[in-house]
C-alpha cells in the first residue's frame, strides 16, 4: 500500500485522490536498473566444504590391461614367425651356405673369384635330410640341386659400394664386404613345394695375411768387380745372413730384387765404377714380390739404400788415378824395382854402360778410348824412360827406352774377409813386381822417343816430370 505524498494517509489501490485530503495521488517513475560491474568468480577446485562429494568412478585394472596387450602382442610376433618362416623343420636360410674366400695381402687383398657361391654339397646335404624327415619325398621327385644353385646370383659391397670382385685388388684386412643374394623365392619353391627358402645377404670380414715391416737392405753392401776405377756391379751382390737366402729365392722365383742407379743414373753393364761414386739400390717389383711371399714389406722409406763406394768393396782393390796418390815409400820402391829391370834389360844386350833414369810419366786413356799402343786397358800406367850410350863400336851412341804398364794398386789389407766392412783394416799400395809383365820399347834417339809420346796424344793423357818434358821439348 501507498501514501499520500501530501498528508501521508493511506491510500487504497486504485484511488485516483486522497480520502482525507484530497490531493490528486502522482504516479511515481520506475526507476532504470543500476549497473553492475562484472566481478568474475574464483572457481574453487575440488569439492566445497559445504557441498556434497562427487561420486567416485570404479577404477580399471590395468594389471590385466597390460596382460592382455602382452599376450595379444605374443600371439602376433608368434603368428608372424610361423606366416614367414612356416617351421624350421622345412625352412632353408641360404645365407648360411654362402661361400666367400679372400687371398693376398693387407692393403691389396682380393676375393677369390670364384668363391662367392652356395656351398652347393652342404646345401644339398640339409635339404635331402629335411626331405626325409618330413617323409614327402613325392612333390619333391624332380630336385635337382644344381638347377637349384643356378637361379641364386649375388652383388657384392665393400661398405656400400657396389664392386666388382674381378677388378677390385686393394681390399684391407678387416673391410666388411656383403654378399646380397638375388633369386626370386616362388622360382625356388617351385623346384622344392616342401621346402621354404630365407636369407638376403652375409656380412664377413676380410681375413688377409698382414705384412710385416722389414728392412730389404739389412747386412746388405755391393759386391764390386775389377779394379776402380773400372769396376762393375756384380749381381747378386753380396748379402750377409738370411738376406743372402732373400736374394736367392727371389732371384729364382722372379728376378734378382734390386736396381742398381750410378750417381742417379741406372747402371748398366759397361758403367765403370770407382771408389767414391755412390750407389742408389732400389728394391723392384721382383723384390716386393719375394717380400710378400714371406710375408713382409719394406719399412717406410725404407725401399732404396744410398751407399757410397769403397775400397773394400772391390774384389781387387784400386789403381790410382793420379802420380800424387803414390805415397813416397810406394814410389821408391817402384823406382827401384824398375831400376833393376833397366839393368836387366841393358845386360841382355850387352850394353857396357848402365842405363841413365831420364824421367817418368804417369800416362792415363782419354774418356771415349777403349785401349791403343802398349795399353791393354783403361787402367792408368806408370811410365818410365831410360838412356843408354853404346859405345861398343869406338862411337857413342845414345838411345832410348821405356818402361811402360807398371800397375799401381791401392788394396785394403783384410780384402775379401768376411768382416772386411766391421773392421776395414788400412789402405795399403802395392804394384807389379813381375818384370816379365813389364813392356819395353826401344827408341834409336831422342827424336823417335818423342814421336812415341806425341803421336798418342789424342789416345792419352800424361803427366810427365820436368826432366823428361825438357828431354823433348814437352809442351802440354
Amino acid at each position: 500500500m501507498k501514501n499520500c505524498t501530501n498528508c501521508q494517509a493511506p491510500i487504497n489501490a486504485g484511488d485516483a485522490f486522497c480520502s482525507k485530503c484530497g490531493a490528486k495521488v502522482q504516479l511515481a517513475t520506475q526507476a532504470e536498473p543500476k549497473a553492475v560491474a562484472f566481478q568474475p568468480k574464483t572457481v574453487q577446485l575440488g569439492p566445497s566444504p559445504t557441498q556434497a562429494p562427487a561420486p567416485k568412478k570404479p577404477k580399471r585394472n590395468m594389471k590385466g590391461i597390460l596382460a592382455g596387450i602382452f599376450v595379444l602382442l605374443a600371439v602376433i610376433i608368434v603368428a608372424g614367425y610361423f606366416l614367414l618362416n612356416r617351421s624350421s623343420s622345412d625352412a632353408i636360410n641360404l645365407e648360411d651356405y654362402v661361400k666367400l674366400k679372400f687371398e693376398g695381402y693387407d692393403g691389396e687383398g682380393s676375393i677369390v673369384e670364384d668363391s662367392v657361391s652356395l656351398d652347393k654339397e652342404k646345401l644339398d646335404r640339409d635339404i635331402k635330410k629335411k626331405l626325409e624327415a618330413d617323409h614327402s619325398n613325392s612333390e619333391n621327385a624332380n630336385y635337382n640341386i644344381d638347377q637349384l644353385v643356378s637361379k641364386v646370383e649375388f652383388n657384392v659391397y665393400k661398405g656400400d659400394e657396389l664392386i666388382d670382385v674381378k677388378d677390385r685388388k686393394n681390399l684391407n684386412n678387416h673391410d666388411k664386404i656383403t654378399v646380397k643374394l638375388l633369386y626370386d623365392t616362388s622360382e625356388l619353391e617351385n623346384l622344392l613345394p616342401s621346402i621354404h627358402f630365407t636369407g638376403t645377404s652375409k656380412v664377413q670380414e676380410a681375413d688377409l695375411k698382414p705384412l710385416s715391416a722389414t728392412d730389404p737392405f739389412k747386412g746388405f753392401y755391393p759386391k764390386i768387380k775389377g779394379i776402380s776405377p773400372n769396376g762393375s756391379i756384380s749381381t747378386p751382390s753380396q748379402f750377409e745372413g738370411k738376406d743372402q737366402e732373400f736374394v736367392v729365392n727371389a732371384t729364382a722365383k722372379y728376378g734378382f730384387p734390386f736396381d742398381y742407379y750410378l750417381n742417379g743414373k741406372e747402371v748398366t753393364s759397361n758403367d765403370p765404377i770407382a771408389v767414391g761414386d755412390e750407389i742408389e739400390i732400389r728394391l723392384n717389383e721382383s723384390g716386393k714380390k719375394a717380400l710378400k711371399e714371406k710375408g713382409a714389406t719394406a719399412e717406410e722409406g725404407k725401399d732404396s739404400k744410398k751407399y757410397k763406394v769403397t775400397l773394400a768393396d772391390f774384389e781387387e782393390g784400386a789403381y790410382v788415378t793420379s802420380l800424387s796418390k803414390v805415397d813416397e815409400d810406394t814410389q821408391e820402391a817402384i823406382s827401384k824395382n824398375v831400376e833393376d829391370a833397366a839393368k836387366a834389360y841393358a845386360a841382355d844386350r850387352n850394353y857396357k854402360d848402365l842405363p841413365k833414369f831420364e824421367g817418368m810419366a804417369f800416362a792415363a786413356i782419354k774418356d771415349g778410348v777403349d785401349w791403343g799402343g802398349t795399353f791393354d786397358s783403361k787402367i792408368p800406367q806408370l811410365v818410365y824412360v831410360y838412356s843408354i850410350t853404346d859405345t861398343s863400336y869406338g862411337k857413342s851412341k845414345t838411345s832410348y827406352f821405356v818402361i811402360s804398364k807398371i800397375a799401381v794398386i791401392e788394396q785394403v789389407e783384410n780384402h775379401g774377409k768376411a768382416n772386411v766392412h766391421k773392421k776395414p783394416g788400412k789402405t795399403i799400395q802395392t804394384f807389379e813386381k813381375n818384370a816379365k809383365k813389364y813392356d819395353f820399347q826401344s827408341m834409336s834417339d831422342e827424336n823417335d822417343l818423342k814421336n812415341y809420346f806425341t803421336r798418342n796424344i789424342d789416345t792419352y793423357t800424361y803427366t810427365m816430370d820436368d826432366q823428361l818434358k825438357s828431354l823433348i821439348n814437352w809442351t802440354e
